[in-house]
């Protein structure tokens, strides 16, 4: 049986990427282990192959790298479109997103087409096994966030669905750099622009 995948969408502007990918990276490394699956970067942009380069320092196994100049500035669709469709490929057990303007857009767009579980805005995130219901269910992830204007601390959990994805605000994680990183292993994937 393939291991359970934890993947992080790295957000990148002018190539320059955003300190909370880095961040979910190091968390993302934590949630990979406690569930005995494996951490993977996910990059798209236009000339960023440095930048998934870089995740490997943070704790990524393998890196997707989707490389060309239509992707250099954000947009919601073309992004969406191989998100989605790496997503069905794929099926990862967890996605994550920097809770960020691209996040905030970027995620449940991703989270409708792929009919999968998100929470936005979470503070923690852990993995546990969960009695929900009378059934049973492991390696579920916990989604931890303020609710009802701060004042309680929700853990949401979304259990009937394959893939689990959370935004996470900036500087909540703390960023984690690996002296002895795992060997490169990034997969190009092509992008093909849609015909308008």
């Amino acid at each position: 049986m393939s291991k359970p995948q934890v993947w992080v969408f790295i957000e990148q502007r002018s190539g320059k990427p955003a300190d909370v990918s880095f961040e979910l990276l190091s968390k993302g490394r934590k949630l990979a282990d406690n569930m005995g699956g494996i951490l993977k970067s996910i990059v798209i942009g236009h000339n960023v192959k440095e930048i998934a380069v870089e995740t490997f320092s943070y704790g990524a196994e393998e890196s997707y790298l989707i490389n060309h100049p239509e992707l250099f500035y954000y947009r919601t669709l073309p992004y969406s479109r191989i998100l989605d469709e790496l997503i069905h490929k794929e099926v990862p057990r967890i996605v994550l997103f920097g809770a960020t303007v691209i996040g905030r857009d970027l995620a449940p767009h991703v989270a409708s087409s792929t009919k999968s579980g998100l929470t936005a805005d979470c503070t923690d995130l852990k993995i546990s096994d969960v009695t929900y219901l009378n059934k049973d269910y492991k390696s579920l992830l916990l989604q931890i966030r303020p609710a009802f204007g701060g004042n309680i601390i929700a853990t949401i959990i979304t259990p009937d669905v394959p893939v689990q994805m959370a935004t996470v605000r900036e500087g909540v994680m703390e960023m984690h750099k690996f002296d002895k990183p795992k060997e490169v292993k990034i997969k190009e994937i092509p992008f093909q622009p849609t015909e308008l």
